[in-house]
């Protein structure tokens, strides 16, 4: 975006339990800024316990935006956040603030950046080869947004439950796109984003994993997942990690140490997935966040800086 001044946010991001809500509150109250929400699950409604909201305090605190602002019946997508974010963005500038993007969804922090890892270039040869290896890692409603992102049309003719020719969908798109000399990517170009993630070691980020679903179950994750069915009996976020094994539990069809261990495995194998996105990100400075009191310390500086080159 040639000769208009873009606006500065900052974006912490990284792996589920990496400590990314605790280091948003340090670097929103270091700056006078306010917190908008990149995880694809906790823009639902009623799934504040199994989703990982920040805690009630953090958001007395500072001003929380895109947290609960759809129902678990809807469906929700990449070029949908950029829209909601980009205004939450916009919204917080004009107030003087800096605004904070945190969460763990990778697709859309770099729809929003226009850097999504599938739209690098690649040779003709390996587009197939990339999509694949995409579709081992990530699940199948995250390829279709990426369809959705780079060619709408073909997403609304392939629809979402077709894998085979979403993938197919996908090739063609982005073999389409390379050739291009105008990528069309579905971003917002009046906004620069500073992205920091953070980085736990394997032992540690398993050690927070375990700690948190404990927390989750205590809290009441099991009747959050009922009252998400009795009241949103079809929606698909109930497949999401910790309401289906809530749900399994509460039908009788484990127990509660299973309840607990199948979570546990769940959240490692996404947090492993989200860890292999964020290494590949671009242009984004990496904050090892074992300590915590360090990572909030230096997100706070991170805030700073980006306020000073705002």
């Amino acid at each position: 975006m040639t000769g208009v001044e873009r606006i500065a946010a900052l974006c912490i991001c990284g792996p589920t339990s990496a400590g990314k809500s605790d280091c948003a509150l340090a670097a929103a109250i270091a700056v006078d800024g306010e917190i908008v929400n990149a995880d694809s699950r906790q823009i639902y409604q009623g799934m504040r316990i199994g989703t990982g909201w920040p805690s009630d305090d953090a958001m007395r605190r500072v001003p929380h935006h895109l947290y609960g602002i759809v129902t678990p019946a809807e469906r929700y997508s990449a070029g949908r956040f950029v829209d909601d974010a980009g205004s939450a963005i916009r919204s917080i500038a004009r107030r003087g603030k800096l605004p904070i993007l945190v969460g763990g969804t990778g697709l859309y922090i770099e729809a929003l950046n226009g850097s999504m890892p599938m739209d690098r270039p690649t040779g003709d040869e390996n587009v197939r080869l990339r999509v694949r290896a995409e579709s081992r890692i990530h699940p199948h409603d995250v390829l279709c947004d990426w369809l959705t992102a780079i060619d709408s049309s073909a997403a609304a003719r392939v629809g979402r439950n077709d894998r085979y020719r979403t993938l197919r969908a996908l090739e063609a798109a982005l073999a389409k796109r390379q050739s291009s000399d105008d990528p069309n990517r579905q971003n917002a170009d009046d906004i620069r984003l500073d992205i920091i993630v953070l980085s736990v070691s394997r032992d540690e980020l398993r050690r927070r994993i375990r700690e948190r679903v404990e927390t989750m179950i205590a809290a009441g994750l099991v009747a959050e997942a009922l009252a998400v069915r009795a009241r949103w009996p079809d929606s698909p976020a109930l497949t999401g990690i910790g309401f289906a094994e809530a749900l399994a539990f509460a039908d009788g069809e484990t127990t509660s140490r299973e309840l607990f261990a199948r979570v546990v495995q769940r959240t490692t194998q996404y947090a492993s997935r989200q860890a292999t996105w964020f290494r590949r990100m671009r242009d984004a400075r990496v904050i090892e966040a074992d300590d915590v009191s360090h990572a909030a310390l230096a997100a706070a500086a991170a805030a700073r800086e980006t306020r000073r080159t705002a």
